[in-house]
């Protein structure tokens, strides 16, 4: 029964990719921006605790 499930899951998958290539497929008009940065999105910053150490070491 796993069998001919998968073969009809298999034609059902085929059936819909062949309607989709003759019909062609509907292309949204989407308007790409470059990113932007917002004021509503946290940014992050680094936190000093007790266990980083010292400040003065660099970025390693």
């Amino acid at each position: 029964m796993k069998e001919l499930a998968a073969l009809g899951a298999g034609l059902a998958i085929a059936a819909v990719a062949a309607l989709w290539f003759t019909t062609g497929p509907v292309v949204v008009n989407a308007e790409l921006k470059p990113l932007q940065p917002s004021a509503n999105m946290p940014a992050f910053r680094p936190v000093s605790t007790e266990l980083s150490g010292p400040g003065d070491r660099g970025n390693r």
